[in-house]
């Protein structure tokens, strides 16, 4: 699949990130050891252009969405069931164009957690395509607790429609254009999943 030119941006998360941070990837590096900066902050933005996808692109019926709760965080709640073949719900955002993130270490992501266990996944763009496949990063979290959870990209897996894909091709950071939250591995009944923010850091 190659990709136009036109994409239009579907998410404020890219939409921030290309017109504020994207001129500040090749920066110098901080004196702090620590930096983190935020991409998005539900604090302050909308749920707008985030997409649902669920497994009833496979048959299932799974259900789920992305609402703004009125303490400032988005909530990813549904419900997962395994009939029909099923057992995921997901909701993803897409950028204009490619995101070059290859200064950073990895992703942040500040939740309140149920006590399931979530991936972040990213598609990249690889030789002017959009890969086919995904890479995911998986998280526990934890009933009722506010958490961060950092995600090297070291520890993103590339898998396609659920298998991991041969050879295991590394991330290019350099090149992101999709992120998104995902629950699978057979997690049958309601989830619901807090987001408060999502960033990038480098020590």
């Amino acid at each position: 699949m190659t990709i136009p030119a036109s994409i239009t941006v579907t998410g404020l998360f890219f939409a921030i990130l290309l017109s504020t941070f994207g001129s500040e990837m090749k920066s110098p590096e901080p004196e702090t050891n620590d930096t983190e900066v935020t991409l998005i902050d539900f604090g302050n933005t909308s749920a707008a252009g985030w997409q649902i996808v669920n497994d009833s692109v496979m048959g299932g019926i799974s259900r789920s969405t992305l609402q703004l709760h009125k303490d400032g965080y988005a909530l990813f709640t549904g419900t997962v069931s395994l009939e029909n073949n099923g057992g995921f719900a997901s909701v993803r955002t897409r950028a204009q164009s490619p995101v070059d993130l290859s200064d950073f270490e990895g992703l942040s992501v500040h939740v309140l957690g149920d006590g399931k266990t979530y991936s972040l996944r990213l598609r990249t763009v690889k030789n002017r395509q959009l890969t086919r496949y995904s890479y995911e990063a998986r998280f526990t979290t934890t009933a009722g607790q506010w958490e961060t959870h950092k995600l090297a990209y070291s520890d993103f897996r590339a898998v396609f429609r659920g298998r991991a894909v041969r050879g295991n091709p590394e991330l290019n950071s350099d090149a992101i254009l999709e992120i998104g939250f995902m629950i699978q591995d057979g997690q049958e009944g309601a989830f619901g999943l807090g987001v408060r923010s999502l960033s990038v850091y480098r020590r």
